[in-house]
């Protein structure tokens, strides 16, 4: 049989690899079918990561639907792209749909994501278009907090906590406790984790208590005041995991996550990750001291 001259950019990477021309070496793709399987590859972040990219459609086109079920993905090896079909519904009237989403992994072992497609099956323009979305939104963001993203590596010492919120110079926007139930805060604590711990099972993800205790927006955009709707963001969230709690070991953490949704391009990116808070391991460390001595 002879070998496909098609191009890499006229394939359609969110159907089965096995229904593309032959070629030599092959595509480089992973396929799992994720229908009737309780668990399969990355099977946590991969759930994690196709509800990124439903927060995505949602923020850019108003709507919320949900994560009901996973059909496939496609995934390559190492920080992969990940392509995902799935079922989505809407809480309000229990309509579903199906969607496709595709998350970039920028890096490994940390929180580096970029989603640039998430939309309705059936809707992509083109099979030639690279990074498409459903229509133009509104003005993009300011291009000028660029110069304050650099220095974010792996290194925790440069993703700074700041060491009070409160300020006149308004900085930052502190969630109220109603606020602090938003779905898109525990996602992108969930993602720092799981990023972090890439062998974290579905199972698991289920099985953890979080509980989010305070929330601060800080703009990146200088003529964009910082609030829930902030496109160019730092969010900082003080969490607590429970189900550590009940085990004696330490369950105050902090995450950082900077989010930036470029509307004229569609795409959203976050860049973060999590830590046990020092402070509360100190005062944890000195109380086992002082119940020991005593």
């Amino acid at each position: 049989m002879s070998q496909s001259c098609v191009r890499m950019e006229e394939l359609d990477f969110f159907k089965n690899p096995n229904e593309f021309p032959p070629r030599r070496g092959g595509y480089g793709l992973a396929h799992v079918d994720c229908v009737g399987r309780r668990a399969y590859t990355n099977d946590a972040l991969v759930k994690l990561y196709a509800k990124l990219g439903l927060h995505r459609y949602n923020w850019l086109e108003g709507t919320n639907f949900e994560l009901d079920s996973l059909m496939q993905f496609n995934m390559r090896s190492a920080a992969s792209p990940y392509y995902m079909t799935l079922v989505a519904r809407l809480p309000s009237s229990g309509l579903q749909q199906i969607f496709q989403v595709l998350v970039e992994e920028e890096r490994l072992g940390i929180l580096d994501l970029t989603c640039p497609i998430s939309r309705p099956q059936g809707t992509e323009t083109s099979k030639k278009e690279s990074t498409p979305f459903l229509r133009p939104h509104s003005e993009p963001v300011s291009t000028n907090y660029q110069d304050r993203l650099l220095g974010w590596t792996r290194n925790k010492s440069a993703i700074p906590w700041p060491s009070a919120f409160s300020d006149t110079k308004q900085r930052f926007y502190m969630l109220n406790e109603s606020e602090l139930q938003c779905d898109w805060i525990s996602l992108y604590v969930k993602l720092a984790i799981c990023t972090s711990h890439r062998k974290t099972t579905a199972e698991e993800l289920n099985n953890f208590e979080l509980e989010i205790v305070q929330v601060a927006i800080e703009s990146l955009d200088d003529k964009e005041p910082p609030s829930l709707k902030s496109k160019a963001a730092v969010i900082y969230v003080a969490y607590k995991n429970l189900a550590k709690a009940r085990t004696g070991e330490h369950y105050h953490y902090q995450a950082v996550v900077r989010r930036v949704i470029d509307q004229t391009m569609g795409t959203l990116s976050i860049q973060g990750d999590c830590w046990i808070a020092e402070a509360a391991a100190m005062a944890s460390a000195a109380e086992s001291l002082i119940l020991g001595v005593a």
